[in-house]
């Protein structure tokens, strides 16, 4: 089992000093959020809370994704950082190919992309992108973005992206992994069929195991269940090691959490959790602690 948190909700001027606390603690990844903008009025209810309220100030700030991960990498040795996730559906596949090989040549490899599909109406209608088609202009920009990845001349020709012989230089010398997001059955089998993971929002401990059912019969179906797999779980109550354990035997391979927060039950929500933001140094105190109590009995 790996380890990792997500900076969602923290003070972009923490950043390096808490990534080069979680570097030196043994923790895995840091994820951190891709938001352009907040519109001041949305026309559909946010997905992910009972009410469909957000629950972050429309001030929140938040750094574009590259940024902020070439900014934690450049005083970091060995963690890396991945989108959660990457609004993949309102971004040009070329581009994001380009962002993510060169932070992956600035931070030693050291960097994965999470995507996911964008949900708010008006930044399709603002970006200029067709909500109708995102899921397979998603599917279409995950094939091109592997592709790019393996450097040399590329072609790609497609119903919404299409492109003659170019080259991308330079390219990362190891894999980097790419995982997908969401929870519908449509993510799970994009997961399945073009990841190499899944990245989850919160979930509690009863429900994965029908998860990792769906997912591991989704990659059977593609012809992938030999190959690896990460699943990276938010699971608020699993509290002990046991608990850990247990999903480790499922298949969950890393394990996101909020070191800094009280225990709270999954029910409450992740915006429950995320809002809790104490000190810098109270932060940097839970980060060693869950590292010493919890991270080192998986080494």
């Amino acid at each position: 089992m790996r380890f990792g948190f997500h900076l969602f909700m923290v003070d972009p001027a923490e950043f390096q000093d808490i990534a080069r606390t979680a570097d030196q603690s043994g923790w895995d990844s840091i994820q951190v959020a891709d938001a352009p903008f907040f519109p001041e009025v949305i026309s559909q209810p946010y997905p992910y809370t009972p009410d469909g309220k957000r629950f972050w100030p429309l001030d929140q700030p938040v750094l574009d994704p590259w940024v902020a991960i070439t900014h934690m990498a450049a005083v970091t040795r060995r963690i890396r950082f991945l989108p959660s996730v990457l609004r993949l559906a309102v971004r040009q596949p070329l581009l994001e190919a380009k962002s993510l090989c060169s932070v992956a040549a600035v931070s030693n490899d050291r960097v994965a992309l999470g995507v996911g599909l964008a949900w708010m109406p008006e930044e399709f209608k603002w970006l200029g992108q067709d909500k109708k088609t995102r899921g397979a202009r998603q599917d279409e920009a995950i094939q091109i973005i592997r592709l790019l990845l393996r450097g040399g001349m590329q072609e790609f020709h497609g119903k919404y992206y299409d492109f003659e012989r170019l080259i991308m230089a330079p390219v990362p010398k190891k894999h980097i992994p790419i995982y997908v997001g969401g929870t519908t059955t449509p993510a799970l089998r994009r997961a399945a069929r073009y990841g190499d993971g899944w990245v989850s929002v919160i979930h509690d401990m009863a429900e994965v195991p029908g998860l990792m059912r769906q997912l591991r019969d989704y990659r059977r179906e593609f012809g992938r269940e030999n190959e690896p797999f990460d699943v990276m779980m938010h699971c608020p109550d699993a509290e002990t090691i046991d608990d850990i354990r247990r999903l480790e035997d499922l298949g969950v391979t890393d394990l996101q959490v909020t070191p800094w927060s009280e225990r709270i039950l999954a029910e409450m929500g992740v915006g429950a959790i995320m809002q809790q933001q104490p000190s810098l140094a109270v932060k940097q105190d839970a980060i060693r602690r869950y590292a010493d109590e919890v991270i080192a009995s998986f080494v």
